[in-house]
């Protein structure tokens, strides 16, 4: 399988102390989507965010004291490349089984709320924040999805579902409380 792709391979040292800049360093990577190969070397997708965030990691751990290579690698031989796709899309795949548990806890907790009758404003607006957390949680895995892994679909689906079933219950709270959606008007 041959990917048309660029790809990096970051190599970075930093002090021991303060560990502030290795743990930076780290969650910043991974929030990338950046393979570990070895410690403190990862790989991943020449993308213009990539590209961006890895410059910008390279001078601030240079700038503190460290020392920093950025490789730009136009190809990987074959079995490599395609082994890493697998990698990244393996990784995904974890993130988004998470996403669909995630999901499953949120229809859980209307479902529950749903059989106990407990169609209150304060429900929906606690079940409101939650939803968006999602919504931004599936957001940023599909940010890092460069390889277009096969879970991406259920989760999007599973969001859907997550969506229409609240849709459902701030239904019955506004029917519940006497109310049409978007009536601001005072008792």
């Amino acid at each position: 399988m041959r990917i048309d792709q660029g790809w990096f391979i970051f190599s970075y040292k930093v002090p021991s102390e303060p560990s502030t800049l290795r743990v930076r360093a780290w969650r910043t990577l991974k929030s990338l989507g950046a393979m570990y190969i070895q410690q403190s070397v990862c790989v991943a997708p020449d993308t213009a965010e990539v590209r961006k965030k890895m410059m910008a990691m390279k001078k601030l751990i240079e700038a503190n004291e460290g020392e920093a290579l950025l490789l730009e690698v136009s190809q990987l031989a074959g079995y490599s490349e395609e082994h890493l796709c697998g990698l990244f899309n393996q990784q995904r795949m974890t993130e988004y089984e998470e996403f669909l548990g995630g999901c499953k806890s949120f229809l859980q907790e209307l479902e529950l709320e749903t059989g106990k009758g407990n169609f209150s404003f304060h429900e929906v607006e606690e079940n409101e924040a939650e939803l968006a957390k999602l919504e931004r949680w599936v957001r940023k895995i599909a940010k890092r999805d460069f390889f277009n892994c096969s879970r991406l679909y259920a989760a999007m689906k599973k969001l859907e579902q997550c969506e229409h079933a609240f849709s459902e219950f701030t239904s019955m709270v506004y029917r519940t409380e006497g109310r049409t959606e978007g009536d601001i008007s005072a008792d």
